[in-house]
């Protein structure tokens, strides 16, 4: 609930949801309302190199392939295949969550 004091303060009431006040703010400017979505997918990219080079790899090489627009990234996991007779790290994995909008056909 909003309190009379703050609706006096900020000269209008505040709603239980951010997207209306968001609206209700734009109305109050005289600004239409616009929305904007973005999409968010997996991809797994793998290297002999390096964490960095497989998140590269996951973008760079095969995401920007078919998506257009990438606004943003995410590592959400990292993760490598040892060789049991050596002990060392043969495979690097990196787990990427890209974001990019959603474009209107118009």
């Amino acid at each position: 609930m909003t309190s009379r004091r703050e609706e006096k303060k900020t000269g209008r009431k505040q709603t239980s949801s951010s997207q209306a006040g968001k609206v209700e703010e734009e109305e109050e400017r005289g600004q239409t309302a616009t929305t904007r979505v973005a999409k968010i997918v997996e991809i797994v990219g793998t290297s002999d190199k390096s964490w960095e080079d497989a998140a590269l790899v996951a973008i760079i090489e095969e995401a920007r392939k078919t998506i257009r627009g990438i606004r943003g990234i995410k590592i959400k996991d990292m993760t490598a295949r040892v060789n049991p007779d050596t002990g060392r790290l043969v495979e690097y994995r990196t787990s990427v969550n890209l974001s990019f909008g959603v474009m209107d056909e118009d």
